[in-house]
């Protein structure tokens, strides 16, 4: 039989089965639109959290740092490194005692270590809020800006250098800083630099560790060197003593008479007690030098703060100057501030606690 023309019944089931198809596109559509809705607000969301994770970092080390210099002008500095107040610890098994009050100016402020110092050889302590840091003064690196002859072939043979290449990196060294354009013998001024598509010589001082690679011939020379090796070797600063106390193993292997086991010695016997007299540390390890060495026990007045947050990130690593001098001014300078890879050690070696207040966390309650 023939289904009637006229009856409205199919029409009303295709029109009913277009409005079910509609709508299951727009449901499908909405999903759509809530999932991105969804997934845009959570990468916001995850965004946020992260730039107020880095904000709170930041302050951290920014707190860190500015209460180290503070530290840096209000407390003393020993053959130990930065004292955090004024109780004497360092005997085992002694009572905490306060220094007397006879003992506080005596024409030149006492150096001998006291046991609780800050030391200024790289060692890693708890800054604020998940910071931690390291310390290590100019005294314990070597400066390019400056001579250190005594040292120099120790530093070239540890880079691999040959003794032949050595006077002609020293005269371009020095051509590369000078103020004139005149060539020493093997060195290379602004032409030879713009011949091999190289930004020309600054001729002054180099301003940052770093900058040793734009010198020519000493990139390739420093190529086994990352950047954190060279900013742990290297200094800008006026310096041509060697801190005994600060320096690590490889620039005491530049001394004469130190090889990798001497080095390793002299770590280990600093951590027990500081060296303070120049014939006793020669003496002991029987190294070929005089008592007139250019050797030092005392950290200098500038030095390398590196930061860094146990959540990640890179090291930062900012290069300070005392300046009591500076009437009317800041007693401390900022040089410049270097961002460094992560040093996997860094996380490996634990981080010290500094017994001061003003490292404890604000989160601790007092009992």
């Amino acid at each position: 039989m023939n289904p009637n023309p006229s009856d409205p019944r199919p029409r009303h089931r295709a029109d009913q089965g277009f409005v079910l198809v509609a709508v299951l596109v727009a449901l499908v559509v909405l999903t759509l639109l809530a999932t991105a809705i969804a997934t845009t607000s959570e990468r916001a969301l995850q965004e946020a959290r992260e730039n107020a994770d880095a904000f709170e970092a930041e302050v951290a080390m920014t707190s860190t740092r500015d209460t180290l210099l503070f530290m840096f002008n209000t407390q003393r500095r020993t053959y130990g490194g930065l004292t955090i107040d004024k109780q004497v610890s360092w005997s085992a098994g002694e009572a905490t005692a306060s220094r007397s009050a006879s003992d506080e100016d005596s024409g030149l402020p006492p150096m001998l270590p006291i046991g609780n110092e800050i030391r200024f050889d790289g060692t890693p302590y708890q800054g604020l809020n998940g910071v931690n840091f390291a310390l290590r003064d100019d005294g314990g690196r070597f400066s390019p800006n400056w001579t250190f002859e005594l040292y120099r072939p120790g530093f070239y043979t540890q880079l691999g250098v040959p003794a032949e290449q050595w006077p002609e990196l020293e005269a371009r060294r020095l051509d590369y800083q000078d103020p004139d354009s005149l060539f020493r013998l093997g060195g290379a001024e602004a032409e030879d630099y713009r011949r091999k598509g190289l930004p020309p010589p600054t001729n002054r001082p180099l301003a940052t560790p770093l900058e040793v690679r734009r010198v020519m011939g000493w990139g390739k020379a420093l190529e086994g060197l990352d950047d954190g090796q060279l900013v742990s070797r290297l200094t800008t600063a006026r310096n041509v003593m060697v801190n005994v106390n600060t320096a690590p193993p490889d620039v005491l292997q530049a001394l004469p008479g130190v090889d990798s086991d001497v080095a390793q010695r002299i770590v280990a016997m600093r951590q027990a007690m500081p060296f303070m007299l120049p014939w006793q540390f020669l003496d002991t390890f029987k190294l070929p030098l005089d008592e007139l060495a250019p050797i030092s026990m005392l950290a200098t007045s500038s030095g390398t703060l590196q930061l860094w947050h146990n959540a990640g990130g890179p090291i930062r690593s900012v290069h300070w100057t005392l300046t009591p001098g500076n009437e009317g001014g800041r007693p401390w300078r900022l040089d410049y501030t270097l961002v460094l890879p992560r040093d996997p050690a860094s996380d490996q070696t634990p981080a010290r606690t500094i017994p001061s207040p003003l490292f404890a966390n604000p989160g601790a309650v007092e009992r």
